[in-house]
């Protein structure tokens, strides 16, 4: 019997052994860290100029860009916000001008920065930062409604006319002289210069070096109905086999519904629609505003006009998905839009205002998606 007892103490001696044992390695053992936050749309600077709104940034590496501020009508100059790390500091050099706005800009690094200007008047300036002052490069005498740097020597500017102001065109300049390519032109998104990409109304077109070609899209674009005008209101070339262009159905009042169509080389295809986003042709049209995501996806600023709220809009997976931007969505607008090279993070540009008074208090404000 007393064998017995010893050999019951000596199992649960044993047994209360191993589970301190495991207890203490429990107790030792690291917590497991916690899962990395989703990135989110956040500001990282507000600013109150006289304008109240960022027209337009561009992110030129990692830590650096900038962003440009203006609108029609007003009393003061254009001005011009530097990033430097976290910073962003007023470029107090920077040749805007009064009745003058940065309708989009693009750089090749941050010593090779291009903005492009409209004013009232009808007339538009591109401005280049060559990585230590700003200079005018090209004054037009037709509004720039859109841009795309391609490279170093190799700047496309495009724009139609623009209520009943003499139309742009198609210009492309090649590091010495700008030469007009095409007319009627509303904007595009360039590979080189033997391979550009435009869009006017319900159209495509190519360039090959010589010549413009124009693909007509009605079939994939939304229904015409009684108060809509179904067209093109932006595009973006990755590659020879992957372009992109933004189609939009422009219902009255309401806007959209929006369309994603796209070519691969052979022909176009609708790859996402719907008729939940409006407002496309506000997001894409002007300086036509679509950024990668730097995985194979787009984002679109909505926005939001007459009540509407403003979000993101994420294509990805032929999905279309809503991003929620900070604050009240009632009361913040994002106009511009540009990827951080070599990442999936993004800036953006707009303004916050009272949600019931838009343009009242109306702060400039940049944001960072990461």
């Amino acid at each position: 019997m007393a064998r017995m007892r010893n050999r019951r103490g000596r199992a649960w001696l044993v047994a209360a052994t191993a589970a301190a044992g495991a207890a203490m390695v429990a107790l030792a053992a690291p917590a497991a860290s916690a899962a990395p936050a989703s990135p989110t749309w956040h500001v990282v600077k507000s600013v109150k100029t006289n304008q109240g709104v960022f027209t337009e940034v561009v992110a030129t590496g990692k830590t650096s860009g900038w962003a440009f501020g203006g609108q029609f009508n007003t009393l003061s100059a254009d001005t011009a916000w530097r990033r430097s790390g976290a910073t962003w500091a007023q470029d107090k050099a920077f040749p805007g001008k009064k009745n003058e706005t940065v309708v989009t800009a693009g750089a090749n690094s941050p010593s090779d920065v291009w903005a492009f200007a409209s004013q009232i008047n009808g007339v538009s300036r591109v401005l280049h930062y060559n990585g230590k002052a700003w200079s005018v490069a090209k004054t037009f005498g037709a509004q720039i409604g859109g841009a795309s740097v391609a490279g170093k020597n190799d700047i496309w500017v495009f724009g139609a006319d623009f209520f009943g102001m003499p139309a742009l065109g198609a210009w492309h300049f090649n590091g010495h002289a700008w030469k007009l390519t095409g007319k009627g032109l509303q904007g595009g998104s360039a590979l080189s210069a033997t391979n550009a990409w435009a869009f006017s109304g319900t159209k495509v077109y190519h360039y090959n070096g010589s010549k413009w070609a124009g693909t007509n899209l009605k079939s994939l674009l939304p229904a015409k109905q009684q108060l809509n005008f179904p067209a093109v209101t932006g595009i973006v070339a990755l590659s020879p086999t992957n372009v992109y262009a933004i189609g939009n159905g422009n219902l009255q009042d309401e806007g959209g519904p929006t369309v994603i169509l796209h070519f691969n080389g052979v022909g176009w295809k609708k790859v996402a629609s719907s008729p939940k986003f409006g407002y496309g042709s506000m997001s894409t049209g002007g300086s036509q505003q679509i950024s990668t995501d730097g995985k194979g996806g787009l984002w679109l600023p909505f926005p939001g006009v007459d009540g509407q709220k403003s979000f993101m809009l994420h294509f990805a997976g032929g999905k279309l998905t809503p991003v929620a931007l900070p604050g009240n969505p009632l009361a913040i607008s994002v106009v511009s839009i540009s990827r951080i090279p070599g990442t999936g993070a993004q800036l953006a540009s707009g303004s916050t205002f009272k949600a019931a008074q838009p343009g009242v208090n109306q702060v400039a404000v940049i944001l960072q998606f990461s």
